[in-house]
C-alpha cells in the first residue's frame, strides 16, 4: 500500500474562497448608458445637420460594436464554463483513480478562487470529502460535509450519501454517541431496508461497540444487499464479519469471513479503513493470490466441438441418412 503524507488544505479558507461571486446585474447599466447616448446623440442632430450625419454614422458603429461585444463576451463565457467544468471532471476521474495526491492539488487549485457556479462548486466540495477521507482527516471532512448539508438544497439520495460518510467518519473518530444518533436519524423511513452502506455502517458500529452478535445478524440479514450495492467494497463487511466472529472466539468462522474479505480487497487497505482489524492478520490466513507462474489449463477445442455439433445437426435433416430415416 502506497502511503502519501497529509495533504496541506485549509479547509475553512477553502470554503470562504470557493464562494461564487454574485452575479452583476448589466441590464440597468445597459438602459442608463443606452438613454445617456440617445439623449446626446438627440441633442447634437438638433445643433447641425453635420452633427445629425456624425451621430447617425455613430449609431451604425455602435450597433455593430455592441453585437460583436456580446458575441464576444458570450463567447469568453462559455470557454470559462467549459473549461471550469473539465477541471471538476478532471478531479472526479483522479478520485475514482485513487490518484490522491494529484486530486488533493486540483481541487486545491479549484477551490482556492471562486467558482463559477454553485452546483460545480458543490461537486468539488463532494469529491475533497473523498480526498480527506482517504487522509483520514475526518474531522475536515465533517465539516465540509456539515456545510454541504447546510447551504445547499439537495437531492433526498445526494442528501443521504452525504450523511452516511459523515456517520462513518463519525465512527472512525470514536464519536460513538453522535454516530448512533447520525444512524438513527438514517434508518427512518423504508429507506434503512434498501441502503446497504447504512448495514455495513450498523455492522461497523456494532463491532467497534463491543456488539458481536448483533453486527452477524446484520451482515445476515443484509449480506445480498450490500453485495449488490457494494460491488467489491463488500470486503469492508466481511472484514468486519471476520472481527465479530473473532470477538466471539468463533475461530473457524472469522477464518472463513477473513478468506472471503482478502479474496476481494489487500488486507492493508482494509485494516487502513478500519484500524479495529489490524490484529486479524496475526490470527488468520490471508487468502492466497494466484501463481502468476501456474500453467492454466488448456482450453477445449471449441472449433473441433462446433464442427462435430454442425455435422451432427446435418445428418438429423438429411432424409437419406439411415438413423434420420428410420427414425
Amino acid at each position: 500500500m502506497t502511503s502519501y503524507p497529509p495533504p496541506n488544505l485549509d479547509v475553512q479558507q477553502l470554503l470562504e474562497l470557493s464562494e461564487p461571486r454574485p452575479r452583476v446585474n448589466w441590464f440597468w447599466y445597459g438602459v442608463g448608458a443606452f438613454l445617456l447616448v440617445s439623449l446626446l446623440g438627440a441633442y447634437v442632430s438638433e445643433i447641425s445637420p453635420t452633427g445629425r450625419m456624425l451621430v447617425e454614422g455613430g449609431s451604425v458603429l455602435l450597433t455593430i460594436g455592441i453585437i460583436g461585444g456580446m458575441s464576444l463576451f458570450t463567447f469568453l463565457t462559455l470557454r470559462q464554463m467549459r473549461d471550469a467544468q473539465l477541471q471538476i471532471e478532471s478531479a472526479a476521474e483522479l478520485v475514482q483513480l485513487r490518484r490522491w495526491p494529484q486530486a488533493q492539488a486540483m481541487l486545491q487549485q479549484i477551490l482556492s478562487q471562486p467558482v463559477r457556479t454553485h452546483a460545480m462548486r458543490f461537486e468539488a466540495l463532494i469529491y475533497l470529502t473523498s480526498v480527506l477521507a482517504r487522509y483520514d482527516r475526518f474531522d475536515d471532512a465533517m465539516i465540509v460535509q456539515d456545510h454541504l448539508l447546510a447551504t445547499n438544497r439537495i437531492d433526498a439520495v445526494t442528501e443521504r450519501a452525504i450523511k452516511l460518510g459523515r456517520a462513518m467518519a463519525m465512527l472512525r473518530q470514536d464519536r460513538l454517541f453522535d454516530a448512533d444518533r447520525a444512524i438513527s436519524d438514517l434508518r427512518r423511513g423504508d429507506a434503512r431496508d434498501q441502503s446497504g452502506g447504512l448495514a455495513l455502517i450498523e455492522i461497523y458500529r456494532d463491532v467497534k461497540t463491543g456488539h458481536p452478535a448483533e453486527a452477524i445478524e446484520i451482515f445476515q440479514l443484509r449480506r445480498e444487499l450490500m453485495r449488490d450495492q457494494l460491488g467489491h467494497r463488500v470486503a469492508d463487511a466481511y472484514v468486519l464479519l471476520a472481527k465479530a466472529h473473532d470477538q466471539l472466539n468463533q475461530a473457524d468462522e472469522a477464518q472463513r469471513a477473513f478468506t472471503s474479505a482478502t479474496l476481494l480487497a489487500s488486507f492493508d487497505e482494509l485494516s487502513r479503513r478500519y484500524p479495529d482489524v489490524a490484529d486479524l492478520a496475526q490470527k488468520y490466513q490471508m487468502a492466497k493470490a494466484p501463481d502468476s507462474n501456474q500453467t492454466p489449463p488448456p482450453l477445449p477445442n471449441v472449433g473441433s466441438a462446433l464442427a462435430d455439433q454442425n455435422q451432427a445437426r446435418s445428418a438429423k435433416a438429411d432424409p437419406t441418412n439411415e438413423q434420420g430415416g428410420a427414425a
